[in-house]
């Protein structure tokens, strides 16, 4: 666990966090969005869908619909499609691509993911539609829209009650002011963890917390708190732009979740942002961590048998040679 932990650490570690990669308020549930090594890592099968209203009533707030499916091929291997379409006043990103993610099983209840992501994103500005002050400004003439490659690379570490996943949501800056489209120095990182507390056999406490960064600008970062009774959850948190987060979410039957999540900001631009609002909708065949299985072996066959285990696949591959 603690070499874990440390690869985690050296491999992301030096960034500092900026602001331009979209977050959710509800990253605990749809966690592939960012990282392509935690697909499946909820249930077998999992399509998380989210839309987030950012400063609700302020005009050309951003707003954000992201949406990922994903399939547990083997235990060693799941495989995704991603999909978030992100607009900002005139400006609109589409990014699409598909996902690879291949795990090291450790034991019944553990493993290390590697995942990578490939496709392309749609740059689309709508200059043509801005209302100047100027008749006819050649500068606000035509809109225009672009395609460019794009990928992701992800590690993700997992266990019955504990998770921790570190990626690089985009490995190509598609945006206007970059010099260069592969630019390691303006990559944006994020690392997310939580852990699932049984407090008793009526209410469990999941803590989580999301960090997000780049070159140049300052750290920004979700904490989360959410308790678990029967199939219902609440949620408080704190985000760094000085904003609050509180949150209700219900699964129905250990397979299908709706949630609802809301920002209000304290600080001094409060009346003028406005709230934030995101509504999520996801499936999980079933949801690994919920009250009815909580605690369940994701790697155990129904007679009580290993399914796959790392270690005995190493020893008999040492046997076969």
């Amino acid at each position: 666990m603690k070499a874990i932990l440390t690869l985690l650490f050296f491999v992301f570690s030096g960034f500092v966090f900026s602001q331009n990669t979209v977050r959710y308020s509800q990253f605990n549930f749809a966690k592939s969005l960012y990282n392509p090594a935690a697909l499946a890592s909820d249930a077998k099968f999992t399509a998380d869908l989210l839309y987030r209203n950012q400063w609700a009533g302020v005009d050309g707030a951003p707003s954000t619909v992201g949406f990922n499916t994903a399939f547990e091929v083997t235990n060693e291997m799941a495989v995704g499609i991603n999909f978030y379409t992100d607009r900002i006043g005139l400006n609109q990103t589409t990014s699409f691509s598909a996902q690879y993610a291949y795990r090291l099983v450790f034991d019944t209840r553990k493993y290390l993911a590697f995942g990578i992501g490939i496709g392309a994103d749609n740059l689309s500005y709508g200059y043509a539609n801005a209302t100047t002050g100027t008749a006819n400004d050649p500068a606000f003439s035509q809109s225009y829209s672009k395609f460019n490659l794009n990928g992701s690379f992800g590690m993700y570490y997992r266990s019955s009650n504990f998770y921790i996943g570190a990626s690089l949501p985009q490995l190509f800056q598609n945006k206007v002011g970059y010099g260069k489209q592969f630019s390691p120095p303006y990559w944006h990182y994020m690392l997310v963890s939580g852990y699932f507390f049984e407090v008793s056999d009526n209410f469990v406490l999941n803590p989580n917390i999301q960090l997000k960064g780049t070159a140049n600008a300052p750290i920004q970062g979700d904490l989360l708190l959410r308790g678990i009774t029967n199939s219902l959850g609440f949620s408080i948190g704190y985000r760094s732009e000085n904003s609050l987060i509180a949150g209700i979410d219900y699964t129905i039957s250990g397979r299908v979740r709706i949630g609802y999540a809301f920002n209000h900001d304290v600080g001094s631009l409060a009346r003028t942002k406005g709230a934030s609002h995101e509504v999520y909708l996801g499936l999980g065949l079933p949801y690994y961590f919920n009250r009815d299985s909580f605690d369940s072996r994701k790697y155990v066959g129904r007679k009580g048998g290993h399914k796959t285990d790392f270690r005995r696949s190493y020893k008999r591959y040492n046997r076969r040679n």
